[in-house]
């Protein structure tokens, strides 16, 4: 089944809405919008089942009380960017994506610059998916690294 289809059947229509007649990446971004990691202002740029990317601006609203990006933005992005991901990797209508750990390390602070996310999946056993997000500054150096797991799980009603 392709991607977009299986989003429309496993994303509830009567909470969020599709963009009709778009792509993948406008309509993932016009969902983004209906929901909390809006408040990011994140920006996907591709989106695969093997890798992903996206930006994070500095904004306002990405501030902590210190002045720098707030460590939130960054573990928001690529949550949301990883469980996209794992609707590439769903063979049934029936199936959610369950975060099951995710750990996070941050290694420089982002004071002014546009962060870029990259995920790729570095693991897939089965129903076991395993991404890594590695976000960069400006100078392409990185900033913070996340990892996230998930399972495939049948819904039950």
């Amino acid at each position: 089944m392709e991607i977009l289809e299986l989003a429309k059947n496993v994303i509830p229509k009567d909470i969020f809405k599709f963009k009709g007649g778009s792509d993948l990446i406008e309509n993932v971004q016009f969902l983004i919008e209906q929901c909390h990691p809006a408040a990011t202002k994140m920006k996907v740029l591709s989106l695969e089942a093997d890798f992903s990317s996206a930006t994070i601006p500095y904004a306002m609203e990405n501030r902590a009380l210190h002045g720098l990006m707030h460590g939130g933005c960054y573990f928001t992005v690529g949550d949301t960017l990883t469980a996209i991901m794992c609707m590439f990797h769903m063979k049934k209508e029936t199936e959610i994506m369950v975060t099951t750990n995710a750990s996070i390390r941050y290694l420089r602070p982002i004071k002014r610059d546009t962060v870029k996310a990259k995920v790729r999946l570095t693991k897939k056993n089965g129903n076991h998916l395993d991404f890594t997000c590695d976000f960069f500054n400006e100078e392409n150096k990185r900033a913070a690294q996340a990892k996230y797991s998930y399972v495939l799980t049948e819904i039950q009603n």
